[in-house]
């Protein structure tokens, strides 16, 4: 029986690539910073993303939207004018697949 072989899954499902997430936009109103993202994200706890503003420290974040994040930082940050992602990877912020934030830093406004 020469001809095609079907190949069958057997039930398992191959896993989706991850998508990378990305910063659309970035802002500061005092304590709080607020960034969007280019899809859906999930968050868990609170990032350890930092300004530029000496000692800030980030204490809480929420998800108030399905592609925005609000962290509320220690000190007031209105003067920051870039936040910056730890690298390798940071898990508090990842996409429904499972990615990771891509960018490294991302200018405030």
């Amino acid at each position: 029986m020469l001809g095609r072989v079907e190949k069958r899954n057997h039930g398992r499902v191959k896993p989706k690539q991850q998508t990378a997430v990305r910063i659309t936009s970035a802002s500061v109103n005092t304590t709080v910073l607020t960034l969007t993202f280019d899809q859906p994200v999930v968050l868990r706890g609170t990032p350890a993303y930092t300004t530029d503003v000496a000692g800030a420290v980030a204490v809480s974040a929420a998800s108030s939207a399905i592609g925005t994040v609000e962290i509320t930082f220690d000190a007031d940050i209105a003067a920051a004018t870039m936040v910056t992602i730890p690298s390798p990877v940071e898990p508090g912020v990842r996409s429904k697949d499972g990615g990771y934030v891509a960018d490294s830093t991302f200018p405030v406004t």
